[in-house]
C-alpha cells in the first residue's frame, strides 16, 4: 500500500495538473485574443520594418529620388485616368474627322466606322 502520506501529495499533484491542462484547453476567447495579438504584431513588425527602410534609404540619400519616382509614377497614372475618362465621356460626342491630341504630342484623327 502507499503511504498516506504520499497519497495526498500526490492526488494535490494530480489536482493541479488537471487544472493547468483544464487552461490549456483552446478556446474562443483564447484564439480570438492570440489572433488580435498576432495581428498587432505583424502591424507592429511591418510599421518597424517600414521605418527602417525609410530611415536607411534617407541616410543613403535615396530617399529623394525614390518620392520623385513615386510622383513620377503618379503623374503618369493621372494623366492615364484623364486620357480614359476623357475617352469614355467624348465616345458619345465623337464626330468623324475630329482631332485628338494624345497627352506625348501626337494628334489622332477619328475616322468613321464602316
Amino acid at each position: 500500500m502507499i503511504d498516506p502520506e504520499l497519497q495526498r501529495y500526490l492526488s494535490g499533484v494530480n489536482q493541479h495538473l488537471t487544472d493547468i491542462k483544464n487552461k490549456k484547453n483552446p478556446g474562443i476567447w483564447r484564439s480570438f485574443f492570440n489572433g488580435i495579438f498576432s495581428a498587432l504584431g505583424y502591424v507592429v513588425g511591418l510599421a518597424l520594418v517600414i521605418v527602417l527602410l525609410a530611415w536607411v534609404l534617407n541616410k543613403t540619400g535615396l530617399l529623394p529620388q525614390f518620392q520623385a519616382q513615386v510622383k513620377d509614377f503618379q503623374d503618369f497614372m493621372g494623366q492615364a485616368k484623364k486620357v480614359m475618362s476623357a475617352g469614355d465621356t467624348s465616345q458619345q460626342n465623337v464626330q468623324p474627322g475630329q482631332t485628338f491630341t494624345l497627352p506625348d504630342g501626337r494628334k489622332v484623327k477619328v475616322v468613321p466606322a464602316q
